[in-house]
């Protein structure tokens, strides 16, 4: 039995605590390949949130432009009827887009801007993150 041995009671007692050693300073460094992996492993924890965002994204603006396809329908059929009820039929799509725009247009803008502008700001940053370290 060497010295260490006998000192601290056998050599794998030795390699056991140089490996812990190794593995801890080892795991305070993230090299690409782990950082890839743990991107990856962020992207499976958000796919439920995904889906619900675009389950509310369908939920609100599938009626929002429904609406919509309605009052230019209604304008379409307007031009071919007689001209006093397409006058009434134009007012009523009019009064529909109005009204479609005061109770779904802000709410489907919010939905929208969180959609599509968390992934915009995500790209801003990333972007500005990327610029400094390059300065």
């Amino acid at each position: 039995m060497s010295f260490f041995g006998r000192l601290f009671g056998s050599e794998t007692v030795i390699s056991k605590a140089a490996k812990g050693v190794y593995n801890g300073v080892d795991n305070l460094f993230f090299t690409d390949q782990e950082r890839a992996g743990h991107f990856l492993d962020l992207l499976k924890a958000y796919e439920p949130f995904k889906l619900a965002q675009r389950f509310l994204a369908l939920v609100v603006t599938v009626p929002y432009v429904l609406t919509w396809l309605i009052s230019a329908g209604m304008l379409a059929v307007s031009a071919f009827v007689s001209p006093e009820y397409g006058a009434q039929i134009s007012a009523s799509a009019k009064e529909l887009g109005t009204l479609n725009n005061e109770s779904l247009g802000f709410p489907v803008a919010l939905v929208l801007g969180f959609y599509f502008g968390g992934g915009a700001v995500e790209g801003v940053v990333t972007r500005m993150q990327g610029n400094k370290k390059h300065d």
